[in-house]
C-alpha cells in the first residue's frame, strides 16, 4: 500500500500528486473513489499518456486483480481524494459465484482492454489523447457499494477485536417442559450502533466471504462455553430431559466449501462436545444454492454422528423428494405457521402435515416462535417433541443460559393445563 496513504479502517486518503500505484505493480487491491479526482497515465520520459480521469463512484486499479496481471498504468491523484480499498479477496469471492460465462467474458474484455492500452502506447506520437470514463455511476449505485463495502470491512475489525459473541435460546422438550438444548445465534457488538442482530450483517458476510470466518468463530465459541453449560446441568438435573445438545446454524457457502466437513471433524475431535450433542442448522433456500454439494456435506457430517436440522421449513424451495435424499434428523416449523396456529385452521393443517411426515421420515420437529402457553399446549398434544419461543426464554448470552439452567424449571416452562384440540 502506497506510504502516503493515511487509514481509517479500509478508506484511505490520497494527497494530490500522490501517487497510488505506478505500471509494472503487482496488484493487490481495487479502489473505489469516494471523493476527489485521480488519472490514469502511461508514463515515458518524453511526456505522460494520459488514459483517463475518475472521479466519485469509479473504481480504479481493478484490471490487475482481475486477470492477475502487473498493473498496466500509473495512477496519481489530481487532488485530495478519499478512496476505500477493495481487495482481492472480496472482488475474487464474488467473481467466484458467477456464471461461468461471464467468467469467460470477462476475461476476454480484459485481455482486449490490454491489448488497446498496448496499442495507444505504439500510436502516442500522434499526439497525448486522454480517454474519459464512460457514464458515472448512479447515485444510489454508488451508495450501495460504499455501504457494503464499509459493512464488510467493519465486520474484519469486529472479528479482530472480538466483537462477535455467541447468545442462546432453550429448546425445550414440549411433553415435560424440561430442557433439551440450545441454538447457538451469533450477535455484533457494534462499538457505535450497539448490539445488532443477525438479520443485518449476515447478508454482508455470505455476499462477502466472511460468513466462513464467522461460522468458524461459533464453533469455537460453542467448543468452548459447552463444558460450562454441561456443568451448570449436572448441578441441576431435574432441569434436563435427556442429553443437552447445541445447535449451530451453517449457511448455504459454509456447505459448499470442501473443507466444512474437514472443519467439523477437528472441532469435535478437539472439543468436549460427542456427536450427538451437536446439531447443524440450515435454512431451506440456503440449500437450495447448490443442493449436490450440500447434500454431500450434510451426508459427511451425519456419518461423524453429527445432527442436521433443517430450518423455517415449509417456506422455503426444497421439494419433498429432494428431502427424503438429506439426512435430516430435525426438521423445523417456521414461527409464521406457529403465531396463527391457535386461530387459523390452515395453519393447523400445515403443521399437522409437517409432523405426519416427520413420523413418515422418523425425524423429530422443533416449533419456532412459541409465545404463548395455549400454543406450546397445543403443539404437545399434536405430537411435537420440541419446542422453542419467548414463552420459553429469548436468546441470552452465556451467563444468562447458566441461569436458565440453574434455576429450570421457570414459571413460563411449566405446562398451563390447558387443553385445546387439533
Amino acid at each position: 500500500m502506497p506510504s502516503s496513504l493515511s487509514s481509517s479502517l479500509d478508506q484511505y486518503v490520497l494527497p494530490a500528486g500522490a501517487r497510488l500505484f505506478s505500471a509494472g505493480d503487482v496488484g493487490d487491491a481495487a479502489y473505489l473513489i469516494v471523493s476527489g479526482r485521480l488519472e490514469v497515465v502511461l508514463e515515458r520520459p518524453d511526456g505522460d499518456l494520459v488514459l483517463s480521469h475518475r472521479g466519485p463512484g469509479e473504481i480504479v486499479g481493478e484490471m490487475a486483480i482481475l486477470d492477475h496481471q502487473p498493473r498496466s498504468a500509473t495512477v496519481r491523484a489530481l487532488e485530495d481524494s478519499r478512496l476505500v480499498v477493495i481487495t482481492e479477496e472480496q472482488l475474487a469471492h464474488r467473481i467466484a459465484q458467477t456464471d461461468p460465462i461471464l467468467r469467460m467474458c470477462l476475461g476476454v474484455v480484459l485481455a482486449r482492454y490490454r491489448e488497446t492500452v498496448g496499442m495507444l502506447e505504439q500510436m502516442r506520437g500522434a499526439g497525448p489523447p486522454t480517454l474519459q470514463s464512460g457514464e458515472p455511476v448512479a447515485a444510489e449505485t454508488f451508495a450501495a457499494a460504499l455501504g457494503t463495502l464499509s459493512l464488510e470491512s467493519e465486520i474484519r475489525a469486529g472479528l479482530r477485536n472480538g466483537e462477535f459473541e455467541l447468545f442462546f435460546q432453550p429448546i425445550v422438550r414440549l411433553p415435560s417442559r424440561r430442557l433439551a438444548g440450545f441454538e447457538a445465534l451469533m450477535r455484533w457488538h457494534h462499538p457505535t450502533r450497539g448490539l445488532v442482530p443477525p438479520v443485518e450483517f449476515i447478508p454482508a458476510a455470505e455476499a462477502s466471504g466472511l460468513i466462513g470466518d464467522l461460522t468458524a468463530h461459533a464453533f469455537a465459541e460453542v467448543g468452548r462455553v459447552f463444558p460450562d453449560l454441561m456443568d451448570a446441568a449436572l448441578r441441576n438435573p431435574q432441569a434436563l430431559d435427556g442429553p443437552l445438545f447445541m445447535t449451530v446454524n451453517v449457511s448455504g457457502r459454509d456447505l459448499a466449501g470442501a473443507s466444512f466437513p474437514e472443519m467439523i471433524a477437528q472441532f469435535l475431535e478437539s472439543s468436549r462436545i460427542a456427536p450427538g450433542n451437536l446439531k447443524i442448522e440450515v435454512t431451506e433456500s440456503m440449500l437450495m444454492d447448490n443442493p449436490e454439494r450440500a447434500a454431500a456435506t450434510l451426508a459427511e457430517c451425519r456419518r461423524a454422528g453429527v445432527g442436521i436440522a433443517i430450518d423455517d421449513f415449509g417456506t422455503g424451495y426444497s421439494s419433498l423428494s429432494y428431502l427424503s435424499t438429506l439426512p435430516v434428523t430435525t426438521l423445523k416449523i417456521d414461527r409464521a405457521f406457529v403465531r396463527t396456529l391457535l386461530a387459523d385452521q390452515t395453519s393447523r393443517g400445515i403443521v399437522q402435515t409437517i409432523l405426519r411426515l416427520a413420523d413418515d421420515l422418523a425425524v423429530s420437529v422443533v416449533a419456532e416462535g412459541i409465545e404463548q402457553a395455549a400454543e406450546a399446549d397445543l403443539l404437545g398434544q399434536m405430537g411435537c417433541a420440541f419446542g422453542q419461543g419467548y414463552h420459553f426464554g429469548r436468546p441470552t448470552a452465556l451467563a444468562g443460559a447458566l441461569t436458565a439452567i440453574a434455576t429450570w424449571p421457570a414459571p413460563a416452562a411449566t405446562p398451563s393445563g390447558l387443553r385445546l384440540t387439533a
